[in-house]
């Protein structure tokens, strides 16, 4: 009895002593990695590849500690990372675009989004009045949106401008501004109850929007930009990470450490979809399961293959906001930091 009550004991103690060693192994570790701060205005799924490599661990295993926060109305994340307050910023490229216009101090450090995130959606008995589907001719639908009360998140805002470029180059001298009625509706939820509730005709939004609306039986698909719809937004980058130019000097170490693990973010979204969209499932927790699914099937095709910078992808967004009315100077071998990438990513 003794021999048993000291084995029993001397198995508690092992327990304790091996609870506290993985504690302080733990400890160790989280204080080894290095805090990284990065800006989103959103938790879109414009930012996937941010996203599984967060949840799958990739920064952690290039010693990061990655804190994603939000940047409220009172500042952009431009402005975040110019002022300190963030190491990254993810943008739309159009910031970074208007940025450098004005002498601002931004680089480029990766493509997030390589086509243009939002579907075009639209009432159902709106599309079959005017009797066009996604199947009709891209110029039909677009002559078909004169007259109509088309969404955006706010004036300038990425559908607005599609919409300016879209009656610009398929409506045959028409202008979203004068030939329809482009409304600023705001959030997800704002849009959605407009939708519904038959206020406005038309939006367009990243997933999972527009697969909740034509889940719930009053939308569908009216242009998929994602797979090809409008030639001209294929390979095109939308979404990137920015970085200032102090921080590419201070800290280079911790820049490529971050794009090896983004980019094996972005493999492991075209490699494995399943395992990718289980790891960036933490960011969306509140997403019914088959619209996450949805929403993972619609955005991969965005997902950049690689981190470096394809400066014909900006080109191409170059176009589009030119013909959204939009001009900016901008010298794409200042902006992009694609040498540095390379090294980088050889560093592995």
């Amino acid at each position: 009895m003794m021999f048993i009550r000291r084995t029993a004991h001397g198995a508690i103690v092992a327990l304790a002593f091996a609870a506290i060693l993985a504690t302080s192994i733990g400890s160790s570790r989280a204080a080894e990695l290095k805090k990284v701060s990065l800006a989103l205005g959103s938790t879109s799924f414009a930012w996937f590849s941010i996203f599984v490599a967060h949840g799958a661990g990739f920064f952690e295993d290039e010693g990061l500690d990655v804190d994603i926060i939000s940047v409220g109305a009172n500042q952009t994340p431009v402005a975040a990372i110019l002022s300190g307050g963030a190491d990254i910023a993810g943008i739309g490229v159009q910031a970074a675009f208007a940025a450098r216009d004005k002498k601002q101090p931004v680089k480029l450090l990766a493509p997030v989004a390589q086509a243009y995130t939002s579907t075009m959606f639209i009432r159902k008995d709106t599309a079959k009045k005017l009797g066009i589907s996604r199947s009709s001719p891209l110029e039909e639908r677009v002559k078909a949106l004169k007259g109509l009360n088309l969404a955006t998140t706010a004036i300038g805002a990425g559908p607005h401008l599609m919409y300016k470029f879209l009656f610009a180059k398929y409506g045959g001298g028409l202008n979203a501004d004068k030939d329809a009625t482009v409304v600023p509706v705001g959030n997800s939820h704002a849009t959605l109850a407009a939708m519904s509730k038959g206020v406005v005709d038309v939006s367009a939004f990243s997933p999972p929007v527009p697969q909740k609306a034509i889940a719930d039986g009053y939308a569908e698909t009216l242009i998929d930009f994602i797979n090809g719809d409008v030639p001209e937004t294929l390979g095109m980058v939308y979404t990137a990470l920015a970085i200032s130019e102090k921080k590419l000097n201070d800290d280079p170490e911790m820049l490529a450490a971050f794009l090896r693990a983004l980019d094996k973010g972005g493999k492991l979204a075209h490699s494995d979809k399943k395992r990718a969209g289980e790891a960036a499932r933490k960011f969306m927790k509140g997403l019914d399961s088959g619209l996450y699914d949805e929403a993972v099937d619609a955005i991969i095709g965005s997902v950049p293959k690689s981190v470096e910078m394809p400066t014909d992808g900006l080109e191409k967004y170059m176009n589009i906001l030119k013909g959204g009315g939009y001009k900016y100077t901008v010298d794409f071998d200042d902006l992009v930091i694609n040498d540095f990438v390379k090294k980088s990513l050889a560093a592995k």
